[in-house]
């Protein structure tokens, strides 16, 4: 009977006794580490440093549990402890010791802003284990903006070393942080969707965005939502994707997502003028002018914003063909701008009077007259005269239906040095109409003729008129 208990107890002794410290893995060292720290237990973390003194995994993982909580200093100590040890036993240690230490070190040495010291630890994990994936992993992301080729060549040499190792999402990552988008896309578009992190799916969507595979952009963002929802990144390229495909009903839900469900959204005044578009584009004038006076008469909203959305207000008016809104509201947007207005802005104020023209032909005359002074005053700039005077022949043609009234100012176009060709080829048409049907001169016309076949041998009018030369 005592023999027997003897025995009974013996086996209880050899159930309960712990693993022998030469078998401790890094993950539970690390673990232990992680309680002894959280507990303050410091004779505890020398113990277990002690008890596995011959055990680098070991000594790796109490630097590991270290550097978790950012102490790097205490990091240091163990990791050091364990280079000691695989340096001190080159035979003994395996390359997985050799590998784990190198790869803590140089993870210390990037917590300290060592970057030179962190490549080299990670080039030696590298050569210590060709067959782990974390020295090339490391490697290549702590090169990937000093060397992005010598990045990717890391990865290559990877991918020869594990073929099963999915390695095309690491070469992206690394291609996407060094500023390379369509070698980002290369090896996004290698990798499933469904194996990608919401950050991945972002970049990915970007880099294609960004490169104006718009179409793509959308579907990839659109699938990251349905991954992450609240995400501000794909909600943002799945709304602006879709405003530029004009797809405003999807654009606008999507505007919702951003500007109402997203975490840690800042909205731009990007997000503000395509919202306003998609809006527009939707017909819904009314909501996208509402939007507009939320801005334009927000005290704490930029200058530059407070003027976006008042020129923005006009072209919503002139959106809905309302002139008689577009007119006074794109008056007040200049009057904002004072001396800081453009040409093309000024250019824009006759432009409406244009259009209302057009539109309303009881109160054609008095508009194209408001329209030619502003054209007028546009033409003292000198930068901009060629195009204000080039608008003053096109309001002029609509006064009289090409009977003349606009010939001085496309003769002035013809006139012009080095004038645009598009507009001097319309000038050149003016004159044709105007000698061969309004003088029934078909020799005045001929010269102008000439001077389009020469522009444009193609022209069937120009064509037409020097047939008829005697």
């Amino acid at each position: 009977m005592k023999l027997k208990n003897l025995l009974i107890g013996a086996l209880m002794t050899v159930i309960a006794a712990p693993a022998v410290a030469q078998d401790l893995s890094a993950d539970d060292a690390q673990k232990q580490a992680t309680e002894l720290i959280k507990a303050k237990n410091e004779d505890g973390l020398k113990n277990l440093a002690k008890d596995n003194r011959k055990n680098p995994q070991a000594l790796v993982g109490i630097a590991k549990a270290y550097l978790a909580v950012n102490d790097v200093t205490n990091a240091k100590v163990y990791a050091d402890k364990a280079y000691t040890y695989v340096s001190e036993n080159v035979k003994k240690a395996t390359a997985q010791d050799k590998c784990a230490t190198y790869i803590v070190l140089g993870n210390i040495a990037s917590a300290n802003n060592q970057a030179g010291e962190a490549v080299t630890w990670f080039q030696q994990a590298m050569y210590a284990d060709p067959m782990n994936p974390d020295g090339y992993r490391l490697y290549a992301t702590a090169t990937s903006k000093s060397d992005p080729n010598g990045a990717l060549q890391a990865i290559e040499d990877l991918r020869a070393k594990r073929p099963d190792y999915p390695v095309d999402l690491i070469a992206a990552d690394i291609a996407n942080g060094a500023g390379k988008p369509q070698k980002a896309i290369e090896y996004y578009s290698k990798v499933k969707l469904s194996d990608m992190q919401p950050y991945q799916i972002g970049a990915y969507a970007t880099n294609l965005y960004l490169t104006q595979n718009v179409q793509k952009a959308v579907e990839v963002a659109e699938y990251g939502q349905t991954v992450a929802p609240r995400s501000a990144t794909l909600n943002r390229l799945a709304f602006w994707g879709n405003t530029d495909l004009k797809n405003w009903d999807k654009a606008l839900a999507n505007a919702d997502k951003l500007f109402y469900e997203s975490d840690s959204v800042k909205i731009s005044a990007d997000d503000y003028g395509r919202k306003i578009n998609a809006l527009r584009g939707a017909g819904k004038y009314d909501e996208a002018l509402f939007e507009l006076n939320k801005l334009a008469n927000d005290p704490n909203m930029p200058k530059a914003d407070q003027l976006f959305a008042l020129k923005q207000i006009a072209q919503t008016y002139s959106d809905k063909e309302d002139y008689e809104n577009a007119i006074p509201a794109y008056q007040k947007y200049l009057d904002a701008c004072g001396d800081k207005a453009s040409a093309t802005d000024i250019a824009g104020l006759g432009q409406q009077y244009m259009y209302y023209a057009q539109q309303n032909p009881a109160k054609k005359a008095d508009a194209l007259m408001k329209a030619d002074a502003v054209f007028a005053k546009l033409a003292e700039n000198p930068d901009a005269e060629e195009f204000a005077t080039y608008k003053r022949a096109q309001v002029a043609n609509q006064m009289d239906g090409g009977k003349g009234l606009a010939k001085p100012f496309y003769d002035k176009l013809i006139a012009t040095p080095n004038c645009n060709v598009a507009r001097l080829k319309e000038a050149y048409l003016y004159n044709i109409s105007y000698f061969g049907n309004v003088k029934n001169d078909i020799n005045g016309a001929m010269p102008y003729a000439e001077k389009l076949a020469e522009l444009d041998p193609n022209n069937e009018v120009a064509k037409q008129v020097l047939s008829l030369k005697e």
